[in-house]
């Protein structure tokens, strides 16, 4: 790394005046937005370091200030850089499954791409951006993530064929793995019901859409001009004006029944799976691989990805109790096959049903018990999770995808993750 030189600032800061107020202001928000990270709130800093950033973040850009602060994010940026450096050794083939995180952008769109940066420090092979409309956009979200990050896949899980039109979403997608340099993939399900009637959409032939989407997508793609003449999907030569630099964008069908998990087999690069349980998996293991053999394709080809809800805490208690509401609604919107599954109470959980339809949102969350979080989450102390995803892992799950709510403190959460569950699976 370039030595920084009090004389070198000041020549710079010089330089930098003749370019004009606008170039100086981008220059010093990049460097405050490094200053005001959490790494630089760790750092081992003078009092003298302390009291310049403190002037800049206040609006004093002194030689002196400058300097001191430039040495700081220097420190920074280097502890980031070996970090990198180590995550390189940890590469996916030398690991028994690969990583992933769902992250909402419920919150500030800063917030999602520090949460991805630092997950991909830490050894996360996926990042997937939930796409709701009450949402920011997930492409949007993913492209920053993109400029913010070196080698994390980004993924959209999921999005659905009926509130974006296809040639949106190949575009949208493609443009995605143009500029992450070939990382984007594209998770693909029917989507919710409930959502689309809000939004006066009618769930018309969820298994043929989604099929019919996957392959028009893959024609988009190819960037040659495409005419498609399918029972809900029709194009008439239509063509992309670019072509995404990989050949072919990988696909994971959001699936949960029988028919859509037998299709994921027969034409998905990988299948997103909503469960956290190994008996979910087992069950679904049968009909992916029936779609497997038929398309004369092998299991080992597709990606099977366990999206889970996942809540770790240094007390098991703690992690629970952050479950707890997403299991709710989990065990409220099951059907009775798969509580049956579990050997779940369903007298309990068509009362936790009635009572957030009703609003009483912490009366149901009361009925949540150990058997429902056992069965429907993957939450406890680091120890028991790695317990957990080994129990996975035997089941088939090839991706294991870190869900919310992540534990009841996130940054806490996302530590634990990053250094000790993570590592527990290097090969």
């Amino acid at each position: 790394m370039a030595e920084i030189t009090r004389n070198g600032v000041e020549k710079m800061l010089k330089r930098l005046e003749k370019f004009g107020k606008e170039a100086k202001d981008e220059l010093l928000d990049d460097i405050l937005a490094i200053l005001t990270s959490e790494e630089v709130e760790k750092a081992a800093l003078t009092p003298r370091e302390r009291a310049d950033i403190m002037a800049l973040i206040k609006g004093r850009y002194t030689p002196q200030a400058f300097f001191n602060a430039l040495q700081v994010v220097a420190r920074v940026l280097e502890d980031q850089r070996k970090a990198l450096a180590r995550r390189e050794v940890l590469k996916p083939a030398e690991r028994r499954v690969k990583f992933g995180v769902e992250l909402v952008p419920s919150m500030s769109l800063d917030k999602v791409v520090d949460y991805a940066r630092r997950f991909e420090l830490g050894g996360a092979d996926f990042v997937w951006i939930t796409d709701h409309y009450t949402n920011r956009d997930p492409y949007v979200t993913l492209s920053l993530i993109a400029r913010a990050t070196d080698f994390i896949n980004l993924g959209v899980g999921v999005t659905n064929p009926y509130t974006r039109h296809i040639a949106s979403t190949a575009s949208a997608v493609a443009s995605l793995d143009e500029i992450s340099e070939g990382r984007a993939a594209l998770g693909l399900g029917p989507g919710d019901r409930s959502t689309l009637a809000a939004l006066n959409i009618e769930l018309e032939k969820p298994l043929t859409r989604v099929k019919e989407t996957v392959l028009a997508l893959r024609a988009l793609w190819s960037g040659e001009a495409v005419k498609f003449d399918g029972e809900t999907v029709r194009l008439e030569g239509a063509r992309l004006g670019f072509r995404p630099p990989k050949e072919m964008i990988p696909i994971y069908i959001g699936a949960q029944g029988p028919k859509m998990l037998r299709l994921a087999g027969e034409i998905g690069d990988g299948v997103l799976i909503n469960a956290s349980n190994e008996k979910d998996f087992d069950f679904a293991s049968k009909s992916i691989k029936s779609g497997a053999e038929a398309a004369n394709r092998k299991l080992s080809d597709i990606d099977i990805v366990a999206y889970t809800c996942f809540s770790v805490a240094e007390s098991e208690l703690d992690a629970k109790k952050a479950a707890t509401p997403v299991v709710a609604f989990i065990a409220a919107g099951s059907p009775e096959n798969v509580l049956e599954r579990h050997g779940l109470d369903i007298e309990k959980a068509n009362k936790m049903k009635d009572l957030i339809s009703k609003g009483k949102i912490p009366d149901a969350f009361a009925l949540v018990d150990d058997a429902f979080i056992e069965a429907f989450s993957v939450s406890g102390t680091p120890e028991q999770c790695i317990s957990k995803i080994e129990n996975l892992l035997k089941a088939g799950v090839t991706q294991f995808v870190f869900g919310s709510p992540l534990g009841k403190k996130k940054k806490e959460a996302l530590q634990l993750i990053t250094e000790k569950i993570i590592p527990a699976f290097s090969a």
